[in-house]
């Protein structure tokens, strides 16, 4: 045999070694599970409405906290409250938005509220959950968020 093709045998045979051990040191994938759970309908319309990479939270803990926030809000009292505000607000500041992470919201007025609201989405204020939640979300619908907070009970 030539070097060459002695040089070209060994290479691949060590390319193939490398490829087994790395595949043999990847931990195995966790299974999900099959059973289905009957959840409300709300919890449903959070799911849909989560962000669609992991990319928009500063740690997985705060998507995390995030989920389990949403799954909470979920379950409570939710009558007469938007879709809007138990999607985009209700998760952190709770249902009746006096606050679960977030700070409680109640005694702010409407234009309060609009002027936070625009200085989260314009960046002036650091949070990575607001900007990524108002980054979408028209002038219109902070309107008509803010007047909607503004006449939660205090």
């Amino acid at each position: 045999m030539k070097i060459g093709k002695i040089i070209t045998i060994i290479l691949a045979a060590a390319i193939c070694g490398v490829m087994v051990l790395m595949l043999s040191q990847t931990p195995p994938k966790k299974e999900k599970s099959t059973a289905k759970v009957a959840t409300p309908k709300i919890e449903q319309n959070f799911t849909k409405e989560q962000p669609k990479s992991n990319e928009e939270f500063a740690s997985q803990d705060e998507l995390k906290k995030v989920k389990e926030l949403s799954l909470s809000v979920a379950k409570s009292q939710t009558e007469g409250v938007s879709k809007q505000y138990l999607t985009s607000c209700a998760p952190c500041h709770g249902a009746n938005a006096k606050g679960i992470v977030a700070p409680d919201i109640t005694h702010l007025s409407k234009d309060e509220l609009l002027k936070k609201l625009a200085e989260y989405k314009a960046g002036k204020v650091q949070n990575t959950l607001m900007k990524g939640l108002l980054t979408n979300v028209s002038d219109s619908q902070l309107e008509s968020l803010a007047d909607e907070i503004s006449k939660f009970k205090k």
